[in-house]
């Protein structure tokens, strides 16, 4: 389990950089859009290239956010149960959500081939490889909720400890 959790860890770093990048370039290219549009001409390529940063900056995020657990959940329905319930309903969540990543995946790899002759409007970019490096992203996500989903229903996710959580440890969970 210890190995496993090594490769999470030495995913972390270069995906945070990746979806910071993409944050970071997309905001480059919308300040170029304001700044054309300012002196009244176009730099085409900057909406399209906004749009795709964005859309990689949030499938990098989502696994980015996984990892550090700060994902939405329904915590306090799980919490009025015994414990081996919650176990089940934490499997049954992230299975679910892993359920749904694994399809929007395989409906994607279906449509691969007709998105590789497709080519975007300005860049003339195939649309395959756009979704390849979404896939990507979405790849790590998935596999990380189905190790997620079993580290919870065996209980190897639950911290032990005999101390009494202090009012700041609370809140720093809620946020």
């Amino acid at each position: 389990m210890k190995k496993i959790e090594n490769v999470w860890k030495a995913l972390d770093k270069p995906i945070s950089y990746l979806a910071g990048f993409c944050i970071a370039s997309m905001l480059i290219c919308v300040f170029l859009q304001v700044v054309a549009r300012t002196f009244r001409f176009s730099i085409n390529w900057t909406t399209e290239m906004s749009q795709y940063f964005f859309l990689w900056s949030t499938t990098f995020g989502c696994y980015a956010i996984a990892r550090k657990g700060k994902m939405l959940g329904v915590e306090l329905v799980r919490k009025f149960f015994p414990i081996p319930i919650q176990r089940t309903l934490k499997f049954i969540s992230y299975m679910a959500a892993a359920a749904f990543y694994f399809i929007a995946i395989y409906f994607c790899i279906l449509r691969m081939p007709s998105l590789m002759r497709q080519t975007t409007p300005v860049l003339k970019w195939s649309i395959g490889v756009i979704y390849i490096i979404m896939l990507i992203g979405i790849g790590f996500l998935t596999l990380y909720l189905v190790y997620l989903a079993f580290l919870g229903l065996f209980g190897l996710d639950e911290k032990k400890s005999d101390t009494p959580k202090t009012a700041e440890q609370i809140a720093e969970e809620v946020e």
